[in-house]
């Protein structure tokens, strides 16, 4: 198997040209509406609640995403005024407008990624954009519903905050809640939505194909940010993949891991981790990821004639391997 591998993969390096620069695109002339961020999160810790059915209904058709239930229901009423009254969401609330008084930095940010959206996926719509208060939801800071990105702001008020903590959150997961990550959450979302979960089949290749192709996304989508917000890395974390990256290659070919369907395999390399139990304490986790983010990008430096679009859309793992012509030295 490993040396038809090989074949397959010498076969792709005949079949495709390289060309490194592949997301240096000028986006100056993209024509998008300026992002404009609804706060409901701030509108609704501001609301009257001894008027509270009456405000919440004014509040209706600026954030239908969040309040489209019957408001008329007391037990609705209930859950909104026990949510708005938690001495806990109560602070976090006030330290997301401390901590973000304004949004105008994230606007420009994500109106610069949808311009890229928009020259890579011209017939999409730009989606609308919310923050809220989501009571510390850290497995899903940013969500896309209904073509709306809805942002948890309370899981970007920075590493210092002691509620975190509190919470027993792992602390290589609060190391990310600050805002340099925000627009980059915002971008996996997005991708995320536009990968068929029922196209993707289970080995542990076609697992680190997709979030390969879900990196590549992100970065097409914001094209100057740093490999290690991208990754989720720590700097240590981004020098020990790049040193390493031609040794867990070899891991995976050598223990026949790349059609493994293990769910442990999965979860060593796939899961989030403070590291990859395989190869010790100082290593990076998800080194799955990382694979299949090189693997991807080899295969569109090498392959010009598929578009981003083209790529969302591809779930042949192996034909993907075979044209990257990805062999780390």
């Amino acid at each position: 198997m490993f040396k038809k591998i090989i074949v397959l993969l010498l076969l792709g390096l005949i079949s495709c040209q390289q060309d490194s620069g592949r997301l240096n695109v000028d986006v100056s002339d993209i024509s998008i509406r300026a992002v404009k961020i609804k706060r409901y999160g701030k509108a609704l810790f501001a609301i009257d609640k001894g008027n509270l059915k009456e405000k919440l209904k004014n509040l209706q058709s600026d954030f239908g995403v969040f309040l489209n239930g019957n408001l008329n229901d007391t037990l609705n009423l209930i859950r909104i005024e026990d949510f708005i009254s938690d001495p806990m969401l109560i602070n976090s609330a006030a330290e997301c407008e401390k901590v973000f008084p304004d949004l105008d930095f994230l606007e420009k940010e994500l109106s610069k990624a949808f311009q890229h959206y928009k020259y890579y996926f011209p017939h999409q719509k730009i989606p609308a954009v919310y923050t809220y208060v989501s009571g510390f939801d850290y497995e899903y800071p940013v969500q896309y519903f209904d073509n709306s990105l809805i942002i948890a702001l309370d899981m970007y008020l920075g590493s210092g905050y002691k509620e975190y903590l509190k919470l027993g959150l792992p602390a290589y997961r609060i190391r990310n809640f600050n805002r340099a990550h925000i627009s980059r959450d915002c971008m996996d979302a997005l991708g995320s939505n536009m990968i068929d979960p029922s196209k993707v089949k289970g080995t542990l290749l076609d697992a680190m194909i997709n979030k390969g192709k879900n990196l590549y996304f992100i970065n097409a989508m914001i094209p100057d940010l740093n490999d290690s917000i991208l990754l989720n890395y720590s700097s240590n974390q981004i020098s020990w993949v790049n040193k390493n990256e031609s040794n867990i290659w070899a891991f995976f070919i050598e223990n026949n891991l790349l059609y493994s369907v293990d769910p442990e395999a999965m979860n060593k390399f796939i899961v989030d981790a403070p590291f990859t139990s395989y190869f010790g304490n100082e290593s990076a986790p998800r080194t799955g990821w990382w694979i299949g983010y090189k693997i991807i990008k080899s295969f569109m430096n090498n392959c010009q004639d598929v578009s981003i679009a083209e790529l969302m859309e591809m779930y042949d793992s192996q034909a993907i391997l075979n044209k990257s012509g990805y062999k780390p030295e």
